[in-house]
């Protein structure tokens, strides 16, 4: 494998996914939590009415696309972002199935992405679990070509140690860091994100 995946879950089979990863099955796509808890939508104002209260109200379900990565805390939907248990966070990407597969799997990466792409601590600082927005990427390209493994070049897996908004970090070296080495694949922290980090 290109990536260590601590689960894969593929439609129609076993096991089901975390409550914030879903299939839907009219669209025939996988569809990713994205929480709101500031404006009333639809579905919060019918289950109001029915009298249901259930999580999964205070949002929507997205649509998630191949290569795409983000940050979720499955048992926590509903809470405030500064009050998410870290433990409770993990990393999932949508990636191309194996060579028999046909359609796309969602992966729980949640050790290799913690490890190769930022902490659990920094999802959350960002404020990047269960925002709808992706919060990285991998370049799915190389996955669906590179049957064979080609390069497995380990780039070296520094951890970004918590910069002082002080301490200025040259372009060349924060150019270097947004693009971090997976087995086999690349894994680049979106842009949006990338500005947040650095203190832009």
């Amino acid at each position: 494998g290109w990536i260590e995946k601590d689960e894969t879950y593929s439609h129609p089979s076993a096991p089901l996914p975390p409550p914030t990863i879903r299939w839907n099955t009219t669209r025939n796509q996988w569809e990713r939590w994205s929480k709101n808890l500031t404006t009333r939508t639809k579905a919060m104002k019918q289950a109001e009415a029915a009298g249901t209260s259930t999580s999964f109200t205070k949002g929507t379900f997205v649509s998630v696309r191949a290569g795409e990565g983000w940050a979720t805390a499955p048992d926590q939907p509903e809470v405030e972002k500064d009050r998410i248990g870290v433990g409770g966070i993990r990393f999932f990407v949508c990636l191309p199935p194996g060579k028999t597969g046909e359609g796309l799997e969602v992966v729980d990466v949640t050790c290799w992405a913690a490890r190769t792409v930022l902490p659990k601590e920094a999802a959350r600082e960002l404020e990047a679990v269960d925002s709808g927005r992706e919060l990285f990427s991998l370049d799915v390209s190389s996955l669906l070509l590179d049957k064979k493994g080609g390069k497995k070049g380990k780039g070296k897996s520094h951890k970004k140690k918590k910069q002082n908004k002080d301490e200025n970090v040259g372009e060349e070296e924060e150019a270097n860091s947004v693009t971090r080495k997976g087995v086999g694949c690349t894994a680049k922290i979106s842009e949006k994100y990338m500005e947040r980090m650095s203190g832009n």
